[in-house]
């Protein structure tokens, strides 16, 4: 039902960019007909709705990225999967744009195209419930600390995001990387069945049994298409106790290259059991970039610490030789501990991803997909990023990151199997973070970051043919086929479930599938 009061709709407060249209305006005459009993036709209770005048709009509506954001002028908190259903089609027939939130942690520009939109904030669909067959069935709002803590108490696994305040199900959608996806694949490959409600209010369950294509095409190109209310996985036992070993790990910059080498060894055949974060950042203190390395493992210490040792300083050389691509590695300091699965997340990386979560800096993020790290480019690339923050510190918060996660369980699948299209050509996910408050230094540090974008897809630094870009990570300026595949026959079966289930494009916002097959 809905418990708050819609007041004045005159002028909208500065967090919004205009006045309610009159269809906008018509509908919520609708819902206070309803609320206050006066519509004999409103039998369905409806969610609880917050114009700009009230006090936490503007705090309700931030989203972790100010970045190309999407901007509302409304808010709704349903409350029941029923309460969805019925706003939607409330908004569809007057042509009122809407936007789900779960998480609120996607960031593409492409979000920019949804301007004075109706918020449906799904904060209410946070349950996690385990079902007798050990699978886990998960509200379409609950955020990965939350299931990663459940999952760890019951005993069990599954792939998951490294940020605990992302949302599990928008990360899914476009695939759902994680560290242990090379035991068990993608998020999205232990999605069982999910249940959404379409742009005209219809609910709808996708499984293998039922709308399966539909079902195909949620798991790597899932926001194009519906709201999702709740996903059910597959989950798997927890090994060595649900104990993980990780290490952080800094080291002096003339190591670089031995770095890069040791970790391009891993690669090949890499342990499906261990996850890198290779990462550079600087110091605010100094503004000197910093060489950061993440280990994690899932398995037991003894055979953790055999990784973690071909990162261990190794004896310095000197005299001419000595200095940037000697061979040697200086590692300046490790902090290597156990740490259990349910509290991995905020300790990896000494907590930075966990402080990450705070919302409201522009993220302009540019990324690419790469076999191996090209020695010689890495250096380059950190050489530049040097350059770039101290000739502009306003963007120091900014930082490169390599992700190098297993591939044994991903690849193991056929490529047929889910949308997602890049088994086979994501060895490193690679972003370029931009990351600032202040817009004098927006120009630059776009173009910065898309001239690096740039230089590494290129197939000789990549290793691949073609540019392949992650869903949840892209900028929104490549061609689709880099996001959603090449083949002609994934483009024609994504156009046409996009002309079968979204036909009025209400889901536009995300890396939109268009509605010819002409992409």
């Amino acid at each position: 039902m809905l418990t708050s009061l819609l007041i004045q709709l005159g002028t909208l407060a500065v967090t919004s960019l205009a006045a309610p249209t009159d269809s906008k305006v018509s509908v919520i005459e609708q819902l206070q007909k309803r609320q206050n009993g006066t519509d004999s036709t409103a039998v369905l209770s409806l969610p609880h709705i917050y114009t700009s005048d009230w006090p936490q709009f503007a705090n309700e509506t931030t989203r972790w990225s100010t970045y190309s954001a999407p901007t509302f002028d409304l808010i709704l908190i349903p409350e029941t999967e029923e309460e969805i259903s019925n706003a939607l089609a409330l908004f569809s027939q007057n042509s009122i744009p809407f936007f789900a939130q779960g998480g609120g942690h996607g960031y593409s520009p492409t979000l920019g195209v949804i301007q004075n939109a109706v918020m449906v904030k799904m904060e209410r669909f946070n349950q996690i419930r385990f079902n007798d067959d050990h699978s886990v069935s998960v509200g379409g709002a609950a955020r990965f600390r939350d299931l990663v803590s459940d999952l760890y108490g019951a005993g069990r696994e599954l792939t998951v995001g490294s940020c605990v305040c992302v949302g599990s199900t928008g990360a899914m959608l476009g695939g759902g990387h994680g560290r242990l996806q090379g035991k068990h694949g993608l998020t999205s490959d232990a999605l069982r069945s999910i249940r959404m409600v379409l742009w005209n209010g219809t609910v709808v369950e996708a499984s293998e049994s039922a709308n399966s294509d539909l079902f195909w095409a949620m798991r790597g190109a899932g926001h194009n298409f519906g709201i999702v209310t709740e996903s059910t996985y597959e989950t798997y036992p927890q090994e060595n106790n649900g104990m993980h070993y990780n290490a952080d790990m800094v080291f002096t910059s003339d190591s670089l290259e031995s770095l890069v080498k040791t970790i391009n060894t891993l690669i090949p055949n890499q342990d499906p059991a261990l996850a890198l974060d290779f990462i550079f950042f600087t110091d605010p203190s100094t503004l000197t970039p910093v060489v950061y390395l993440n280990l994690v493992y899932a398995g037991p210490q003894a055979r953790a610490q055999r990784y973690a040792d071909l990162f261990a300083s190794t004896k310095k050389r000197s005299g001419a030789n000595s200095g940037k691509g000697s061979g040697k590695i200086e590692r300046l300091s490790v902090n290597a501990t156990m740490v259990n699965f349910g509290q991995l997340n905020d300790a990896a990386a000494g907590g930075t991803i966990t402080a990450a979560c705070a919302t409201g800096s522009r993220q302009n993020t540019y990324t690419t997909t790469m076999r191996t790290l090209d020695v010689a480019s890495v250096r380059k690339l950190f050489d530049s990023y040097g350059s770039f923050v101290k000739q502009n510190p306003l963007a120091a918060g900014s930082l490169v990151l390599f992700e190098i996660f297993g591939q044994k369980a991903v690849d193991a699948r056929p490529d047929n199997y889910t949308a997602y299209p890049h088994r086979g050509f994501s060895n490193i996910l690679t972003l370029i973070e931009m990351i600032y408050t202040d817009d004098a230094v927006a120009d630059a540090a776009d173009a910065w970051a898309h001239q690096w974008r740039d230089t590494l897809t290129s197939p000789r630094i990549s290793g691949y043919k073609q540019q392949r870009v992650y869903e949840n990570y892209a900028h929104g300026d490549e061609p689709l086929g880099s996001i959603y595949g090449f083949e002609r026959w994934r483009k024609e079966k994504l156009t046409s479930l996009k002309n079968a289930f979204d036909p009025n494009d209400f889901f536009n916002g995300y890396h939109n599938i268009p509605h010819e097959v002409n992409w």
